[in-house]
């Protein structure tokens, strides 16, 4: 990241001035590399990137006939290079020479990866967009007077002399009741995401689109029981051993973001002994649980642990800055290492990210009433409690399995979005979400892995040191006690704190083992409170033009007062109005 950029131009109207515009819009640092303006009068390209991957100019040209710009990487390039019989030194390379061999895109789902890229094929006049199997890396296309419009971020069509920016009123409604827009909506009208595992064809003479998908997730083969929990833990954990070594290879500065929870932690006992010295981050309010385990678990690994302290102080005003680079895609609520992005950036190139790995792999949005069941809006409506039918369910789901929603939903609309964020300072690797893993893990019936008894059992066998007496963060216990032993340590705990209330009346002071903030309470203090009122009862507010005020002053009113927590929607009524004054009024700009 941060990306690609680029547009059609049948009529020649446009210079690359223009392009160079949109390219600025994706820009966050002067130590960006600008790939060259490219043109040829009818296609427009270019690039900028942070220099640390694909450092070879953009684009790469196979003879006078294809241009490729590919934002990402690959991570199966030997395999390819073996299966394909093709040499080639970068991943523009492999992917120009595969193409030119088989005249076919279908080895794109061979491919495991985490990039998108744009091909042009200047003979036939055709554009290209082009997405990895899961669609974790942004890509944003629309028509603009019956030519082609791409860019990594939303914000680049903004520097389009000819894109009219007006607000979608489902996006906003999709926003305020899931916390995220669904599938490949966005805050434009007539801008979408490109979907995952896509090829999206624009022939320029006709200014016509074709869209079709290389993989879905119905490719997966299930396995049939009896299975042997024993033999899945063991090869599951062989994959996702093999998966952290190909994206943690030799004399690369790599570096993990560390929790309490089990994702991060199983990621820094795989990474390579090679990678030294290897640091660890861990965001949060001081000695909150997160901080205790995590510094624990370095301690092991023998990595430097660093602490990055959330406080009620200046919360808010780094996240300013994160609604912009984010696209405003998520509340400014949950961007809690917006704070610390310089820091990652003096630690590390890489980061590697437990991104969904309890959904992957433990199943976290699995019920036993839907195991081996197709996704339905009533599965949707009891997870997220949303009482909508928003969409209807496309081939993207026709598969016995519920999770791919929440993948295509959730994970890439509202997890990724902390990904986002980071990745205007370093690149980011997601290691669940290794192809052979993904396919392991979904061939096998739902039941072993719900409530994360195959995950649990390959952490166990794995990497014991780091998990058979460390505390897991949710539960305060070990993932070695079985639950009947967790549900006595909780319940002696919460028996010793009475205690000492009772004895200690005016002297305890109760510690949150759980929570690494207190946004609740944090919003009522001087600054935040100050702001929020500035912000939303100005006579210059936009958001009254899509949300009822009304209800939002009351909600400001209710919680400054204490009679009730609205924290959650005053935060995103407050990230709507900054992203509305950063589109349209260019205030709260980076």
């Amino acid at each position: 990241m941060p990306g690609l950029v680029g547009f059609t131009d049948r009529s020649k109207k446009h210079d690359t001035s223009m392009l160079s515009h949109m390219r600025n819009l994706l820009k966050y640092f002067d130590w960006y590399i600008d790939s060259e303006l490219y043109s040829d009068g009818i296609v427009n390209a270019s690039q900028t990137h942070l220099g640390i991957i694909n450092k070879t100019s953009a684009p790469h040209h196979m003879g006078n006939r294809y241009s490729i710009w590919i934002e990402g990487e690959f991570y199966n390039q030997e395999e390819l290079k073996a299966k394909y019989k093709v040499i080639s030194a970068t991943d523009n390379e492999l992917f120009l020479n595969i193409y030119n061999m088989t005249k076919s895109f279908d080895f794109l789902k061979d491919i495991d990866g985490y990039y998108t890229a744009v091909l042009y094929d200047n003979q036939n006049k055709f554009v290209y967009l082009i997405t990895d199997r899961y669609g974790f890396k942004p890509f944003y296309w629309g028509l603009i007077k019956k030519n082609l419009v791409w860019s990594s971020e939303l914000k680049g069509f903004l520097g389009h002399r000819d894109f009219k920016c007006v607000i979608d009123k489902i996006a906003v409604e999709e926003f305020f009741d899931f916390g995220h827009q669904l599938e490949n909506r966005t805050w434009f009208e007539s801008i979408e995401l490109v979907p995952p595992s896509t090829v999206i064809a624009f022939d320029i003479d006709k200014s016509q689109v074709t869209i079709k998908n290389y993989w879905s997730w119905s490719d997966i083969q299930f396995v049939k029981e009896p299975i042997d929990e024993v033999q899945i833990a063991e090869e599951l954990g062989r994959l996702f051993k093999q998966s952290v070594e190909h994206r943690a290879t030799k004399n690369e500065r790599i570096g993990i973001s560390l929790s309490g929870g089990l994702d991060s932690r199983a990621l820094l006992a795989a990474i390579p002994e090679i990678h030294t010295p290897l640091h660890a981050l861990t965001f949060g309010k001081k000695n909150c649980d997160d901080i205790i385990i995590a510094k624990k678990i370095s301690t092991i690994k023998g990595a430097y642990h660093h602490v990055l302290d959330l406080n009620s102080r200046d919360w808010i005003d780094h996240r300013i800055n994160g609604i912009w680079r984010s696209d405003g895609s998520i509340s400014l609520l949950h961007m809690h290492g917006s704070k610390f992005c310089d820091k990652y950036n003096s630690y590390m190139d890489f980061s590697l990210n437990g991104f969904a790995g309890d959904l992957v792999c433990g199943g976290s949005y699995l019920n036993p009433n839907s195991f081996e069941t197709k996704i339905t809006h009533d599965i949707v409506r009891n997870k997220t409690n949303c009482r909508k039918d928003s969409f209807e369910f496309n081939n993207w789901y026709r598969i016995n399995k519920t999770d791919p929603y929440f993948v295509n939903n959730r994970v890439r609309r509202f997890t990724n979005s902390g990904l986002i964020i980071l990745s205007k300072n370093i690149e980011n690797r997601i290691p669940f979400f290794d192809n052979n893993i993904v396919e392991f893990i979904y061939s096998i019936p739902d039941k072993h892995r719900y409530n994360s008894n195959i995950y649990n059992k390959m952490l166990m066998r794995t990497f014991p040191d780091y998990f058979k007496t460390i505390p897991w963060q949710a539960t305060g216990c070990p993932i070695s006690y079985s639950k009947q032993r967790v549900k006595i340590v909780n319940l002696k705990n919460r028996i010793i704190k009475q205690l000492k209330r009772l004895a200690y009346p005016f002297n305890h002071k109760e510690r949150n083992i759980k929570n690494y903030t207190d946004y609740p309470t944090w919003l009522r203090e001087d600054s935040a409170r100050s702001f929020l009122r500035e912000l939303l009862n100005s006579k210059n507010a936009i958001y009254p033009e899509y949300i009822d005020p009304k209800k939002i002053l009351g909600y400001l009113q209710d919680h400054m007062n204490a009679n009730t927590d609205r924290h959650n929607e005053l935060c995103q009524a407050l990230t709507f109005e900054i992203w509305l004054q950063q589109i349209f009024n260019n205030r709260f700009r980076e």
